[in-house]
């Protein structure tokens, strides 16, 4: 009985962990966010800490839709918000086993809130993103991305930024995502946890 036992363990485990890393593109993920930005003056750069949520959705072949929302602040010397919404399209043809290029284009809203001493005052900026690059599973484990990205915003200019993302998955559902946006006056960091369908 014990033998049959310790087989059945044996073999569950063996089918937990016995899954094919495709690119997932229906899931939806929340973590920790930070922004870094480049202010270019006395006080080199100013780190914003928070939280965001995303989620995408794979509605046709080849095809899926994909947003998000984040929150950061900074509260070094005065309290500053910066929150974001992003909405867009994407298309992720597949260009080799477990590999895909991606191509995708949103719209951003940005909103910075500023307050101190009893009195606050805020933007609002609107722009998009573009974006192409390459998504690939390594393994049954790890799946990489890397992209080259462009963002425009009326408030904010334009600016082109290379971004790197990993994901390790340690089932079908459940995994942890990174990703670094690194551009000359914004970097955008997230880590976060994921559950993929």
């Amino acid at each position: 009985m014990k033998k049959q036992l310790l087989a059945a363990a044996i073999l569950c485990a063996a089918s937990f962990g016995a899954f094919a890393a495709e690119p997932s593109y229906t899931y939806v993920q929340a973590g920790a966010s930070r922004n870094n930005l480049d202010l270019g003056t006395s006080i080199d750069s100013m780190d914003f800490d928070g939280w965001h949520v995303a989620g995408s959705y794979e509605f046709a072949k080849d095809f899926h839709v994909f947003g998000g929302y984040e929150q950061t602040k900074n509260d070094d010397f005065i309290d500053i918000d910066l929150d974001q919404a992003q909405l867009g399209l994407g298309w992720h043809p597949s260009i080799a086993d477990n590999a895909d290029a991606i191509v995708e284009l949103s719209y951003i809203h940005q909103k910075v809130k500023a307050s101190a001493f009893g009195v606050s005052d805020s933007e609002n900026a609107d722009g998009y993103k573009a974006s192409v690059g390459f998504r690939a599973a390594f393994n049954d484990v790890l799946v990489g991305s890397i992209k080259a990205k462009y963002t425009d915003s009326n408030e904010g200019g334009s600016e082109f930024s290379p971004s790197f993302g990993l994901e390790a998955r340690f089932n079908p559902t459940w995994s942890l995502v990174g990703e670094a946006e690194v551009g000359r006056d914004v970097k955008h960091y997230i880590v976060g946890v994921r559950a993929s369908f």
